[in-house]
Order: C-alpha cells, then structure tokens, then sequence
C-alpha cells in the first residue's frame, strides 16, 4: 500500500488469537494488529499494546515522540475490503418509496381521501358525517409534505 509515496506493508495470516495482520512502516517499525470480533489490537516489536488516542489542535493531530502518522487498525481497515462499512440503509430507502406512494394517493385520489375519512371514525359520532372541502385541501397537503419528506428521506438514506 502506497500513501503519499510512502510505502507500507500488511501481511494478514491467522493465528490463535484471530486473523492477524502484521503492519511494517516506511520507518522500519512494525506492528501486529489482532482482529478479535471487529475489534482491533494494536501491538509493537516488543508486544506492548499501542492505544490509538489522538490530540487535536485546531483540527490538526498533534504527534506525540514515537507516534506513527496513521494507526496500525487504520491501514489494516483501509487495505482490506471486508472491514469497510457499507453507505446506505435499505430498509429506510424502501419505506421512502412506500410514503411516496402513501403521499402521491393522499394528494392525487380522492377515494384514498374519503377511505382515509373513514378510518378517522369520525362518522361514528356524527350524523351524514361528509368531509369538507378543507378536509380535502389538507389531504393535498399533506400528500406534498409526505411526498417531500419521502424524498429527503430517500436522500439522507443513502448516507447512512
């Protein structure tokens, strides 16, 4: 793996504590990272364990004597396809599409309307319960909000 023309090197083999994976830095150091259930340990030469705490300054890590500019669990992530998280969220796309659809009937049809009417059993307490024309201005609108809600769903459910 080459980054900013530096060249580093991840061998992964396995072992009893897990898939292992043995990190070597342009600087000679090397590291061995442990993968235990997702989790990752970093070790140096001297199997001493390397906590990945970072100190910022005005958006910029700050190194410490030592320190290497990237982790070892962070190099091991980047090379390796099966430790990348996936963007998106199917489910809340597929419910995006389903208040399209839900918006789209409660702006569009008036049947929708009047059954939409009758699940608000109003028409139980009253008598020759009807819907106003309010009624179904308000279903137009909300058809839009829904429909429009719909679609920033769908957006921000691929970023997930």
């Amino acid at each position: 793996m080459s980054i900013n023309n530096e060249e580093y090197s991840i061998l992964n083999y396995k072992s009893v504590a897990g898939n292992t994976f043995e990190v070597s830095y342009p600087s000679g150091h090397t590291y061995e990272v442990v993968d235990q259930s997702g989790f990752f340990m970093a070790y140096d030469e001297k199997k001493e364990y390397v906590p990945e705490i970072s100190l910022y300054v005005n958006g910029e890590r700050i190194l410490q004597e030592g320190d290497e500019e990237y982790y070892p669990s962070e190099l091991v992530v980047a090379a390796y396809p099966e430790y990348h998280t996936k963007q998106g969220s199917l489910p809340f796309f597929i419910l995006s599409f389903f208040l399209l659809i839900y918006g789209w009937c409660g702006f569009r049809y008036e049947k929708f309307q009047n059954f939409q009417f009758l699940l608000s059993l109003r028409w139980i307490w009253v008598n020759d319960a009807e819907p106003s024309d309010f009624y179904y201005f308000m279903c137009k609108v909300g058809g839009v909000l829904v429909m429009i809600g719909s679609v920033v769903l769908a957006i921000k459910s691929l970023f997930m």
